[in-house]
Protein backbone atom coordinates (compact mmCIF):
# COMPACT_ATOMS: atom_id res chain seq x y z
CA UNK A 1 0.00 0.00 0.00
CA UNK A 2 1.33 3.39 -0.98
CA UNK A 3 0.24 6.40 0.56
CA UNK A 4 1.60 8.45 -3.02
CA UNK A 5 1.88 7.36 -6.15
CA UNK A 6 4.40 9.59 -7.97
CA UNK A 7 5.83 11.67 -5.32
CA UNK A 8 8.37 9.46 -3.70
CA UNK A 9 11.15 10.47 -1.87
CA UNK A 10 14.89 10.51 -3.98
CA UNK A 11 17.29 10.87 -1.11
CA UNK A 12 16.86 10.38 2.08
CA UNK A 13 19.60 12.08 4.54
CA UNK A 14 19.53 10.95 8.20
CA UNK A 15 21.24 13.81 10.05
CA UNK A 16 23.32 13.66 13.08
CA UNK A 17 21.99 15.78 15.93
CA UNK A 18 19.11 18.24 15.57
CA UNK A 19 18.17 20.88 13.43
CA UNK A 20 20.09 24.48 14.42
CA UNK A 21 17.34 27.74 15.11
CA UNK A 22 16.84 29.69 12.35
CA UNK A 23 19.08 32.43 11.00
CA UNK A 24 17.28 35.53 9.15
CA UNK A 25 19.15 37.99 7.11
CA UNK A 26 15.80 40.65 6.51
CA UNK A 27 13.69 42.23 9.54
CA UNK A 28 10.83 42.02 7.71
CA UNK A 29 10.73 38.07 8.50
CA UNK A 30 10.89 39.09 12.66
CA UNK A 31 7.54 41.19 12.06
CA UNK A 32 5.69 38.12 9.92
CA UNK A 33 6.48 35.47 13.18
CA UNK A 34 5.16 38.18 15.52
CA UNK A 35 2.20 38.37 12.97
CA UNK A 36 2.01 34.59 13.09
CA UNK A 37 2.05 34.42 17.23
CA UNK A 38 -0.28 37.49 17.07
CA UNK A 39 -2.95 35.43 14.71
CA UNK A 40 -2.18 32.11 16.92
CA UNK A 41 -2.56 33.90 20.09
CA UNK A 42 -6.15 35.20 18.56
CA UNK A 43 -7.47 31.72 17.37
CA UNK A 44 -7.04 30.15 20.89
CA UNK A 45 -8.34 33.05 22.50
CA UNK A 46 -11.45 33.80 20.06
CA UNK A 47 -12.25 31.34 17.99
CA UNK A 48 -15.50 30.21 18.48
CA UNK A 49 -15.11 26.71 19.61
CA UNK A 50 -12.04 25.53 22.10
CA UNK A 51 -9.15 24.55 20.03
CA UNK A 52 -6.19 22.25 20.66
CA UNK A 53 -3.05 24.23 19.34
CA UNK A 54 -0.74 21.21 17.75
CA UNK A 55 -3.02 20.68 15.10
CA UNK A 56 -3.26 24.38 14.05
CA UNK A 57 0.54 24.70 14.27
CA UNK A 58 1.23 21.39 12.81
CA UNK A 59 -1.50 22.66 9.67
CA UNK A 60 0.77 25.96 9.40
CA UNK A 61 3.86 24.22 9.58
CA UNK A 62 2.80 22.03 6.23
CA UNK A 63 1.22 25.58 4.78
CA UNK A 64 4.55 26.55 4.71
CA UNK A 65 6.53 23.94 3.65
CA UNK A 66 4.06 23.10 0.58
CA UNK A 67 4.59 26.96 -0.17
CA UNK A 68 8.20 26.03 -1.47
CA UNK A 69 7.50 23.48 -4.33
CA UNK A 70 5.30 20.56 -4.81
CA UNK A 71 7.61 17.54 -3.31
CA UNK A 72 8.89 19.32 0.20
CA UNK A 73 6.85 18.17 2.62
CA UNK A 74 6.50 18.25 6.87
CA UNK A 75 5.39 15.14 8.11
CA UNK A 76 4.05 14.03 11.49
CA UNK A 77 5.34 11.08 12.91
CA UNK A 78 3.07 8.86 11.92
CA UNK A 79 3.47 10.36 8.92
CA UNK A 80 7.31 9.84 8.56
CA UNK A 81 7.07 6.39 10.43
CA UNK A 82 4.76 5.29 6.96
CA UNK A 83 7.54 6.59 4.42
CA UNK A 84 9.94 4.59 6.71
CA UNK A 85 8.54 1.60 6.23
CA UNK A 86 7.40 2.62 2.72
CA UNK A 87 10.90 2.72 1.44
CA UNK A 88 12.05 -0.44 3.02
CA UNK A 89 9.59 -2.61 0.53
CA UNK A 90 8.98 -5.10 3.70
CA UNK A 91 5.82 -4.39 6.56
CA UNK A 92 3.18 -5.61 8.27
CA UNK A 93 -0.34 -5.63 6.71
CA UNK A 94 -3.23 -6.80 4.73
CA UNK A 95 -1.15 -6.86 1.07
CA UNK A 96 -3.16 -4.84 -1.23
CA UNK A 97 -2.47 -2.16 -3.38
CA UNK A 98 -4.93 0.96 -2.84
CA UNK A 99 -5.96 4.22 -4.70
CA UNK A 100 -8.37 7.25 -4.43
CA UNK A 101 -11.17 8.14 -6.27
CA UNK A 102 -12.56 11.65 -3.89
CA UNK A 103 -12.72 9.98 -0.50
CA UNK A 104 -12.98 7.17 -1.43
CA UNK A 105 -10.28 4.23 -0.62
CA UNK A 106 -10.36 1.74 -3.91
CA UNK A 107 -8.21 -1.41 -3.81
CA UNK A 108 -6.32 -0.89 -6.85
CA UNK A 109 -4.86 -4.84 -6.46
CA UNK A 110 -4.35 -7.26 -3.93
CA UNK A 111 -0.52 -8.80 -3.96
CA UNK A 112 -0.50 -12.34 -4.79
CA UNK A 113 -1.07 -14.97 -2.08
CA UNK A 114 -1.58 -11.95 0.16
CA UNK A 115 -4.03 -12.26 3.37
CA UNK A 116 -6.34 -9.89 1.65
CA UNK A 117 -6.40 -11.95 -1.63
CA UNK A 118 -6.52 -14.92 0.20
CA UNK A 119 -9.45 -13.62 2.53
CA UNK A 120 -11.10 -12.70 -1.23
CA UNK A 121 -10.44 -8.89 -1.54
CA UNK A 122 -10.62 -8.22 -5.02
CA UNK A 123 -9.61 -5.00 -7.18
CA UNK A 124 -12.46 -2.66 -7.66
CA UNK A 125 -13.38 -3.12 -4.14
CA UNK A 126 -14.13 -0.11 -2.39
CA UNK A 127 -12.98 -0.03 1.19
CA UNK A 128 -15.62 1.90 3.19
CA UNK A 129 -14.59 1.22 7.04
CA UNK A 130 -11.06 -0.29 8.82
CA UNK A 131 -12.30 -1.80 12.37
CA UNK A 132 -15.67 0.42 12.40
CA UNK A 133 -14.06 3.33 11.35
CA UNK A 134 -15.20 5.25 8.50
CA UNK A 135 -12.46 5.75 5.74
CA UNK A 136 -13.94 8.83 3.70
CA UNK A 137 -13.16 10.68 7.56
CA UNK A 138 -10.25 8.52 8.28
CA UNK A 139 -8.63 9.78 5.15
CA UNK A 140 -6.20 7.85 3.56
CA UNK A 141 -3.11 8.06 5.35
CA UNK A 142 -4.94 7.06 8.66
CA UNK A 143 -6.82 4.60 6.64
CA UNK A 144 -3.60 3.16 6.07
CA UNK A 145 -1.72 3.15 9.47
CA UNK A 146 -4.74 1.11 10.09
CA UNK A 147 -4.76 -1.41 7.88
CA UNK A 148 -0.88 -1.79 8.94
CA UNK A 149 0.53 -3.41 12.43
CA UNK A 150 1.48 -6.06 14.52
CA UNK A 151 2.16 -9.69 12.47
CA UNK A 152 -0.34 -11.62 13.31
CA UNK A 153 -2.80 -9.61 14.34
CA UNK A 154 -6.04 -9.16 12.95
CA UNK A 155 -7.89 -5.91 11.00
CA UNK A 156 -11.45 -5.93 10.21
CA UNK A 157 -11.62 -4.34 6.48
CA UNK A 158 -15.64 -3.59 5.14
CA UNK A 159 -16.13 -3.70 1.66
CA UNK A 160 -18.14 -2.67 -0.95
CA UNK A 161 -18.25 -4.85 -4.05
CA UNK A 162 -20.22 -3.22 -7.10
CA UNK A 163 -23.08 -5.17 -7.95
CA UNK A 164 -23.54 -6.61 -4.53
CA UNK A 165 -25.90 -4.53 -2.64
CA UNK A 166 -24.69 -4.85 1.15
CA UNK A 167 -21.01 -4.42 2.29
CA UNK A 168 -19.35 -6.94 3.97
CA UNK A 169 -16.84 -7.64 6.13
CA UNK A 170 -13.56 -8.86 5.73
CA UNK A 171 -11.39 -10.50 8.76
CA UNK A 172 -7.49 -9.79 7.28
CA UNK A 173 -4.79 -11.28 9.38
CA UNK A 174 -1.60 -9.56 9.22
CA UNK A 175 1.46 -10.92 7.81
CA UNK A 176 4.69 -9.64 6.83
CA UNK A 177 4.11 -7.89 3.38
CA UNK A 178 7.46 -7.92 1.35
CA UNK A 179 7.13 -5.74 -1.93
CA UNK A 180 8.57 -7.40 -5.42
CA UNK A 181 9.39 -4.07 -7.70
CA UNK A 182 11.37 -6.25 -10.07
CA UNK A 183 9.86 -9.11 -12.20
CA UNK A 184 11.28 -10.54 -15.04
CA UNK A 185 10.39 -13.05 -18.23
CA UNK A 186 11.86 -13.66 -21.56
CA UNK A 187 9.67 -12.83 -24.53
CA UNK A 188 11.46 -14.48 -26.90
CA UNK A 189 13.71 -16.86 -27.15
CA UNK A 190 16.62 -14.32 -27.57
CA UNK A 191 15.06 -11.04 -25.80
CA UNK A 192 14.69 -10.66 -21.70
CA UNK A 193 11.87 -8.46 -20.10
CA UNK A 194 12.59 -6.87 -16.86
CA UNK A 195 9.47 -4.65 -15.02
CA UNK A 196 10.84 -1.85 -12.90
CA UNK A 197 7.82 -0.56 -10.67
CA UNK A 198 10.08 1.33 -8.03
CA UNK A 199 13.31 1.87 -6.77
CA UNK A 200 12.75 0.60 -3.14
CA UNK A 201 15.89 -1.40 -1.15
CA UNK A 202 17.45 -4.34 -3.39
CA UNK A 203 15.75 -3.15 -6.32
CA UNK A 204 19.29 -3.03 -7.77
CA UNK A 205 20.37 -6.59 -6.38
CA UNK A 206 16.85 -8.19 -7.58
CA UNK A 207 17.33 -6.76 -10.73
CA UNK A 208 20.87 -7.79 -11.75
CA UNK A 209 19.41 -11.39 -10.42
CA UNK A 210 16.69 -11.06 -12.91
CA UNK A 211 20.06 -10.48 -15.72
CA UNK A 212 21.57 -13.42 -14.54
CA UNK A 213 18.47 -15.76 -14.81
CA UNK A 214 17.29 -13.98 -18.20
CA UNK A 215 20.90 -14.53 -19.62
CA UNK A 216 20.84 -18.39 -18.65
CA UNK A 217 17.44 -18.96 -20.39
CA UNK A 218 19.25 -17.54 -23.65
CA UNK A 219 18.91 -13.70 -23.14
CA UNK A 220 20.84 -11.81 -25.79
CA UNK A 221 19.25 -8.59 -25.75
CA UNK A 222 17.14 -6.62 -22.85
CA UNK A 223 13.74 -4.44 -22.30
CA UNK A 224 13.85 -2.96 -18.93
CA UNK A 225 10.11 -1.45 -18.38
CA UNK A 226 10.19 1.90 -16.45
CA UNK A 227 6.57 3.29 -17.22
CA UNK A 228 4.28 4.32 -14.15
CA UNK A 229 7.40 4.07 -12.39
CA UNK A 230 7.28 6.95 -9.77
CA UNK A 231 11.19 6.83 -8.65
CA UNK A 232 12.31 6.11 -5.40
CA UNK A 233 15.44 5.77 -3.62
CA UNK A 234 18.77 7.54 -5.32
CA UNK A 235 21.17 5.16 -3.92
CA UNK A 236 19.02 2.27 -5.66
CA UNK A 237 18.81 4.18 -8.66
CA UNK A 238 23.22 4.53 -8.82
CA UNK A 239 23.09 0.63 -8.31
CA UNK A 240 20.67 0.05 -10.66
CA UNK A 241 22.69 2.42 -13.49
CA UNK A 242 25.90 0.09 -12.08
CA UNK A 243 24.59 -2.96 -13.36
CA UNK A 244 25.59 -1.53 -16.90
CA UNK A 245 27.83 1.10 -16.80
CA UNK A 246 31.91 0.56 -16.51
CA UNK A 247 32.86 1.85 -12.66
CA UNK A 248 33.77 4.84 -11.84
CA UNK A 249 31.49 6.90 -14.43
CA UNK A 250 29.22 9.25 -13.24
CA UNK A 251 25.82 8.33 -12.86
CA UNK A 252 24.34 11.62 -11.62
CA UNK A 253 25.08 14.62 -10.11
CA UNK A 254 23.61 16.80 -7.28
CA UNK A 255 23.68 20.26 -7.12
CA UNK A 256 22.78 22.67 -4.21
CA UNK A 257 23.28 25.76 -2.87
CA UNK A 258 25.34 23.85 0.17
CA UNK A 259 26.25 20.89 -1.84
CA UNK A 260 27.91 19.29 -4.47
CA UNK A 261 27.93 15.65 -4.93
CA UNK A 262 28.71 13.16 -8.24
CA UNK A 263 27.47 9.46 -7.90
CA UNK A 264 29.54 6.95 -9.80
CA UNK A 265 29.04 3.63 -10.82
CA UNK A 266 30.16 1.00 -8.54
CA UNK A 267 30.50 -2.54 -9.86
CA UNK A 268 33.46 -4.35 -11.12
CA UNK A 269 31.94 -6.27 -13.85
CA UNK A 270 28.79 -4.59 -15.02
CA UNK A 271 27.12 -6.12 -18.09
CA UNK A 272 28.20 -4.09 -21.03
CA UNK A 273 27.82 -6.75 -24.13
CA UNK A 274 24.00 -6.36 -25.01
CA UNK A 275 21.52 -4.19 -26.60
CA UNK A 276 18.76 -2.79 -24.34
CA UNK A 277 16.27 -0.92 -24.41
CA UNK A 278 14.18 1.53 -21.80
CA UNK A 279 11.02 2.07 -22.00
CA UNK A 280 9.61 5.45 -20.25
CA UNK A 281 6.29 7.41 -20.31
CA UNK A 282 4.19 10.82 -18.62
CA UNK A 283 4.58 8.42 -15.25
CA UNK A 284 8.44 7.72 -15.06
CA UNK A 285 9.45 10.29 -12.11
CA UNK A 286 12.94 11.00 -10.30
CA UNK A 287 15.33 7.84 -10.15
CA UNK A 288 13.51 6.31 -13.00
CA UNK A 289 14.46 9.56 -15.02
CA UNK A 290 18.30 9.14 -12.84
CA UNK A 291 18.67 5.22 -14.83
CA UNK A 292 17.24 6.57 -18.37
CA UNK A 293 19.35 9.80 -18.04
CA UNK A 294 22.59 8.09 -17.34
CA UNK A 295 22.16 4.91 -19.97
CA UNK A 296 21.02 7.72 -22.88
CA UNK A 297 24.19 9.79 -22.23
CA UNK A 298 26.29 6.65 -22.13
CA UNK A 299 24.45 5.65 -25.39
CA UNK A 300 24.22 2.02 -23.46
CA UNK A 301 20.62 2.32 -24.30
CA UNK A 302 18.01 2.97 -26.64
CA UNK A 303 15.16 5.13 -24.93
CA UNK A 304 11.55 4.48 -25.75
CA UNK A 305 8.10 6.16 -24.85
CA UNK A 306 6.98 9.43 -24.37
CA UNK A 307 8.31 12.29 -22.70
CA UNK A 308 8.87 11.29 -18.70
CA UNK A 309 7.57 13.54 -15.91
CA UNK A 310 10.40 15.50 -15.18
CA UNK A 311 11.50 16.00 -11.31
CA UNK A 312 14.59 16.81 -11.35
CA UNK A 313 14.95 17.40 -7.31
CA UNK A 314 16.38 15.82 -4.58
CA UNK A 315 14.52 15.65 -1.35
CA UNK A 316 16.60 15.16 1.85
CA UNK A 317 14.45 13.88 5.12
CA UNK A 318 15.52 16.07 8.00
CA UNK A 319 14.21 13.90 11.09
CA UNK A 320 13.18 16.46 14.24
CA UNK A 321 13.46 16.02 17.96
CA UNK A 322 9.48 14.94 18.14
CA UNK A 323 9.81 12.44 15.96
CA UNK A 324 8.22 14.53 13.00
CA UNK A 325 9.98 15.01 9.90
CA UNK A 326 10.99 18.10 6.94
CA UNK A 327 11.48 16.67 3.72
CA UNK A 328 13.00 19.33 2.04
CA UNK A 329 13.71 20.09 -1.73
CA UNK A 330 18.09 20.71 -1.14
CA UNK A 331 19.50 20.29 -4.68
CA UNK A 332 18.74 19.58 -8.41
CA UNK A 333 20.26 16.38 -9.99
CA UNK A 334 21.96 16.81 -13.28
CA UNK A 335 22.64 13.43 -15.85
CA UNK A 336 26.40 12.60 -16.63
CA UNK A 337 26.26 15.32 -19.69
CA UNK A 338 25.74 17.62 -17.27
CA UNK A 339 21.77 17.85 -18.43
CA UNK A 340 18.90 19.09 -16.08
CA UNK A 341 16.02 16.91 -16.56
CA UNK A 342 13.61 19.51 -14.10
CA UNK A 343 10.47 20.49 -15.27
CA UNK A 344 11.10 19.22 -18.97
CA UNK A 345 11.95 15.37 -17.94
CA UNK A 346 13.88 12.45 -20.54
CA UNK A 347 12.96 12.68 -24.31
CA UNK A 348 13.12 9.38 -25.96
CA UNK A 349 15.65 8.65 -28.81
CA UNK A 350 12.54 6.89 -30.29
CA UNK A 351 8.71 8.51 -29.48
CA UNK A 352 6.10 5.77 -29.24
CA UNK A 353 3.11 6.73 -28.06
CA UNK A 354 0.74 4.23 -26.21
CA UNK A 355 -2.03 3.29 -27.57
CA UNK A 356 -5.90 2.63 -25.31
CA UNK A 357 -7.41 -0.72 -26.38
CA UNK A 358 -10.86 0.06 -26.22
CA UNK A 359 -12.85 -0.46 -23.28
CA UNK A 360 -9.74 -0.02 -21.12
CA UNK A 361 -9.81 2.78 -18.14
CA UNK A 362 -7.36 5.81 -18.75
CA UNK A 363 -6.31 8.56 -17.14
CA UNK A 364 -4.84 11.90 -17.68
CA UNK A 365 -1.62 12.68 -15.81
CA UNK A 366 -0.11 15.54 -14.87
CA UNK A 367 3.53 16.24 -15.49
CA UNK A 368 5.77 18.54 -13.03
CA UNK A 369 5.60 21.41 -15.20
CA UNK A 370 1.74 21.20 -14.45
CA UNK A 371 2.53 21.05 -10.92
CA UNK A 372 1.75 24.20 -8.51
CA UNK A 373 4.74 26.03 -6.91
CA UNK A 374 7.08 24.00 -9.58
CA UNK A 375 10.56 25.67 -10.07
CA UNK A 376 11.63 26.02 -13.49
CA UNK A 377 14.61 24.06 -15.48
CA UNK A 378 18.03 25.69 -14.88
CA UNK A 379 19.29 25.44 -17.97
CA UNK A 380 16.37 27.68 -19.57
CA UNK A 381 14.84 24.41 -21.16
CA UNK A 382 11.16 26.10 -21.22
CA UNK A 383 12.53 29.10 -22.87
CA UNK A 384 13.94 26.95 -25.98
CA UNK A 385 12.23 23.98 -26.31
CA UNK A 386 8.21 23.07 -26.37
CA UNK A 387 7.57 21.15 -23.40
CA UNK A 388 4.68 18.85 -23.58
CA UNK A 389 1.56 18.89 -21.66
CA UNK A 390 -0.34 16.08 -19.71
CA UNK A 391 -2.84 15.98 -22.83
CA UNK A 392 -2.39 12.75 -23.27
CA UNK A 393 -4.27 9.45 -21.52
CA UNK A 394 -2.29 6.98 -19.83
CA UNK A 395 -3.65 3.65 -19.10
CA UNK A 396 -3.90 2.78 -15.53
CA UNK A 397 -1.41 0.46 -13.88
CA UNK A 398 -3.96 -1.85 -12.83
CA UNK A 399 -5.27 -2.23 -16.79
CA UNK A 400 -1.44 -2.64 -18.22
CA UNK A 401 -2.10 -3.77 -21.88
CA UNK A 402 -1.77 -6.73 -23.11
CA UNK A 403 1.97 -7.31 -24.15
CA UNK A 404 1.05 -8.72 -27.99
CA UNK A 405 -0.92 -4.98 -28.10
CA UNK A 406 1.17 -2.88 -26.19
CA UNK A 407 2.63 -0.55 -29.36
CA UNK A 408 6.06 0.52 -27.12
CA UNK A 409 7.04 -3.16 -26.39
CA UNK A 410 6.88 -4.29 -30.03
CA UNK A 411 8.36 -1.29 -31.25
CA UNK A 412 11.64 -2.31 -28.87
CA UNK A 413 11.43 -5.94 -29.94
CA UNK A 414 11.76 -4.54 -33.36
CA UNK A 415 14.70 -2.60 -32.23
CA UNK A 416 16.14 -5.20 -30.49
CA UNK A 417 15.54 -7.68 -33.25
CA UNK A 418 17.53 -5.31 -36.16
CA UNK A 419 20.34 -4.84 -33.61
CA UNK A 420 21.05 -8.49 -32.98
CA UNK A 421 20.71 -9.10 -36.54
CA UNK A 422 23.45 -6.28 -37.33
CA UNK A 423 25.74 -7.89 -34.67
CA UNK A 424 25.89 -10.91 -35.76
Amino acid sequence: MKTSRVFLVLAIGILVGGVGHAVFADGGTDKSLKVLSMVYSLIQKDYVDPLSGKPVLTSAIKGMVASLDPHSEYMTPQEYHELEIDTKGQFGGVGIKITTRGKKIIVQSPIPNAPAERAGIKAGDQIVKVNGLSTEKLGLAQSVHLMRGRVGTAVTLTIRRKGVFEAKDFNVVREVIQIHTVKAKMISPTIGYILDREFSENNARDMGKAIVELRSQGMKALIIDLRNNPGGLLNDAVDSASLFLPEHKVVVSMKGRRQFHAFHARNEKPFEHFPIVVLVNTESASAAEILSGALQDYHRATILGTQSFGKGSVQTILPLFDGSALRLTTARYFTPSGRSIQDYGITPDVIVKEVIPKGMKSIKVPREVDLKHHFLNPDGAEATIHIPKSNVQYHLPMGRIPMKDDTQVQAAIRILDKDLVASR
